[in-house]
């Protein structure tokens, strides 16, 4: 059912048991599992598409702090560091990945969100492509 799955990861309580949830779909189905962190744009960014390394490097320890919670090791698994608008991106990434599901917090640690739903996980139900999985 699923071979490609796209899981964004914030750091969020919500985001890490959307990832617990998409490595159970993953062993499932003998899926791919693509982890996604969209590093926040500050006014001090050169360029707000690309990552500093110290961007990337935090990118990548917050993403293994989320991994050291759940067993991937029978799991094909894949780091993902990308910056631009964080529902863009996701929806954006999932489409090169030809991605079948994207498992989400339904809210994050972003700074908007609203009762319907967080801003980013509200943004990208209404314009993936794949099915998406919120996960509160």
């Amino acid at each position: 059912m699923y071979r490609t799955i796209l899981v964004p990861l914030d750091g969020s309580g919500n985001a890490n048991k959307a990832l617990d949830i998409a490595a159970h779909l993953a062993r499932a189905n003998h899926a791919r599992l693509y982890l996604l962190h969209v590093p926040v744009i500050t006014e001090q960014d050169d360029d707000p598409l690309v990552t500093s390394a110290s961007q990337n490097d935090a990118a990548v320890q917050l993403i293994q702090t989320a991994l050291e919670t759940i067993d991937v090791s029978d799991i094909d698994t894949s780091i993902l560091v990308r910056k631009g608008a964080p529902a863009e991106v996701i929806e954006r990434e999932a489409h090169r990945l030809d991605a079948d599901v994207i498992v989400m917090g339904y809210k994050g640690l972003g700074r908007t969100s609203n009762e319907k739903g967080g801003s980013v996980s509200a943004a990208v139900n209404h314009r993936a492509a794949c099915r998406v999985v919120t996960v509160r």
